[in-house]
């Protein structure tokens, strides 16, 4: 069973804080020491108890020890500055990263959402075959750019549906062990393959024609509000 997505908030209830601290700090200084064997770098922690009754001058828990961590922190401080500030991230630096996400997955949303918007038109569209009359300009703008979009699409779809079948009836027709004389023969008379190509040519036109109206009917509604 999967775990759910814990809520990264502040924990009000002071017994499950307590429990939530400890086993938080237990599994960070883990993963600290498992990224030093595995890595082999210098890593040190130092957690500081939040309880309110704590003392001012309690003694934080830190790991590996004190020597390591004074070790590690004096190694670091030797480094020239600009290295020391690489990377280095404040809670405002954390919060300015956060809200840059949640605008990348707020406009991701707006797409999605803006899609499922337009298919519903068109689908009320095709159905009823004239567009709602409380659509604004930039509605109708916006429809017609989707749809103009949409007809590239079955455009390309529809070329790749013709080579598809040109080169089915090329590996169908095609001689296997010498050349077939007769009359009659698709590939002689050329009437198997001209039938096919007029075939997909007429549904490719008239599927254009049928998009290529509603597209006029949106850009003449355009117009005319």
């Amino acid at each position: 069973m999967a775990r759910s997505k814990v809520k990264l908030a502040y924990i009000t209830n002071d017994a499950a804080r307590r429990v939530t601290y400890k086993k938080r700090k237990r599994g960070m200084m883990k993963k600290i020491s498992e990224l030093s064997t595995l890595c082999g770098v210098d890593a040190c922690a130092i957690v500081y108890n939040s309880r309110q009754d704590a003392h001012p001058l309690d003694e934080p828990e830190v790991w590996p020890s004190r020597t390591g961590v004074e070790r590690v922190i004096e190694k670091f401080r030797q480094m020239p500055e600009i290295d020391q500030n690489r990377k280095r991230m404040d809670h405002a630096d954390y919060l300015t990263l956060r809200i840059a996400k949640e605008k990348e997955k707020l406009k991701k949303k707006r797409h999605d959402n803006n899609e499922k918007e337009f298919q519903l038109r068109m689908h009320d569209f095709m159905l009823r075959n004239r567009l709602p009359e409380n659509l604004s300009f930039f509605d109708l703008n916006n429809l017609a750019y989707h749809t103009d979009m949409k007809l590239r699409e079955i455009d390309m779809r529809l070329q790749m549906l013709l080579e598809k079948e040109n080169k089915e009836m090329m590996m169908d027709f095609a001689p296997s062990s010498g050349p077939i004389h007769g009359p009659h023969h698709p590939l002689e008379s050329g009437e198997s393959s001209g039938k096919n190509m007029n075939h997909f040519s007429f549904m490719e036109e008239n599927n254009h024609n049928n998009y290529n109206s509603g597209f006029d009917m949106i850009l003449g509604n355009a117009r005319i509000n």
